[in-house]
């Protein structure tokens, strides 16, 4: 009888050619499908919470993959740059990615807007989503045609660090607010652009922020399927 398996991540996304297997390239999926191949000696398909982008880094992805097996996955041998940070057999139903009713983003501005950026009014900016019912104008082309639903919340302190929820995420949508919130706080997009653009139907084409700022923090899931929920006493 098969099980299923979760496992909490971490991971530089430097040395990886984002989530999704490529043909020979380094990417995340991959690698944790090689050394669970190298365990139990068959290739098992893992599904990640989120299909993390080249370059972008992870604090809290969520994979999960079903074996007839009971392996010992804290003795995977995987790239440096990745590590399991717990691991624990699953709810049946459970899957990584169908499962997950949130995520929540964190995007460093200041590693690239220079120190004299007016946070203030990149806040005024992100204020002007709210009551949006969706941000289609956020997300670049992707094959899935559903608009992104609103934030959940947001905070962007006075270091130029964002962080971003919301129930799901489309293509490079958290890169691509970060871009704008950056031209509006060095002035050179007014605040209220932001509402404007999001709310448009077309894709994206203004500043994209680059990968290497962005890390996935946490992915949310219901409490009777979360595998890495505290029991409740």
């Amino acid at each position: 009888m098969k099980e299923t398996f979760a496992l909490l991540l971490s991971y530089d996304g430097a040395a990886f050619r984002g989530w999704q297997r490529q043909p020979g390239m380094p990417t995340v999926q991959g690698a944790l499908e090689e050394a669970l191949r190298a365990l139990l000696g068959k290739r098992y398909a893992v599904h990640g919470a989120s299909r993390t982008d080249a370059g972008v880094h992870a604090l809290g992805q969520v994979a999960s993959f079903r074996s007839g097996r009971n392996p010992d996955l804290g003795s995977l041998q995987l790239p440096h740059a990745l590590h399991v940070l717990r691991w624990t057999k699953a709810h049946p139903s459970f899957h990584a990615r169908a499962s997950s009713i949130g995520k929540r983003y964190r995007y460093e501005l200041h590693r690239f807007v220079p120190a004299t950026a007016d946070w203030d009014r990149a806040r005024a900016a992100l204020r002007g989503l709210e009551g949006l019912p969706h941000l289609s104008g956020l997300s670049s082309p992707a094959k899935d045609p559903k608009p992104p639903p609103p934030l959940s919340s947001w905070t962007l302190d006075d270091g130029g660090v964002l962080e971003v929820s919301a129930r799901a995420f489309r293509k490079h949508q958290v890169r691509n607010l970060a871009g704008h919130l950056g031209a509006v706080a060095l002035g050179l997009a007014a605040p209220e652009s932001l509402r404007e653009l999001a709310r448009r139907s077309r894709p994206w084409a203004g500043a994209r922020a680059p990968a290497a700022g962005l890390t996935l923090v946490e992915v949310l899931y219901p409490p009777e399927l979360d595998p890495f929920r505290p029991p409740t006493s």
